[in-house]
């Protein structure tokens, strides 16, 4: 299994990840709107944080300049981890980007191990 981003305790740093399309190309996320959520598993209903460019923790998401390179960076913050802060593993991040309709017209997982107890 091939993790995307590995977590040790007290890591701070953001998450900056270029979504690409079919071919490898950047995604254009001119006028998109990006989702992030963090679950324990793929099929999961349980969500443990969200981020979201157009509401959920806006302030934690931003998007690249220009937009149409793809980029998007999510800022973890401790107090998303504080219901998992004891159970390292492997967690599903879920990347959507939506249009002006509210429809998905893109969507990724990554893999994030947390490989230490984050307390």
């Amino acid at each position: 299994m091939d993790v995307d981003i590995i977590v040790k305790q007290n890591d701070t740093r953001d998450w900056s990840i270029t979504l690409s399309d079919a071919a490898g190309g950047a995604l254009d996320l001119t006028s998109a709107r990006v989702k992030f959520q963090l679950r324990p598993s793929e099929w999961s209903t349980k969500t443990y944080f969200v981020r979201d460019t157009a509401g959920t923790n806006s302030d934690y998401i931003t998007l690249g300049t220009p937009r149409s390179d793809g980029g998007v960076t999510i800022t973890p913050r401790a107090a998303d981890w504080t219901a998992i802060s004891d159970n390292w593993g492997v967690y599903v991040g879920d990347f959507y980007v939506l249009d002006s309709n509210a429809d998905v017209i893109y969507s990724k997982d990554v893999l994030i191990e947390l490989e230490e107890s984050m307390t």
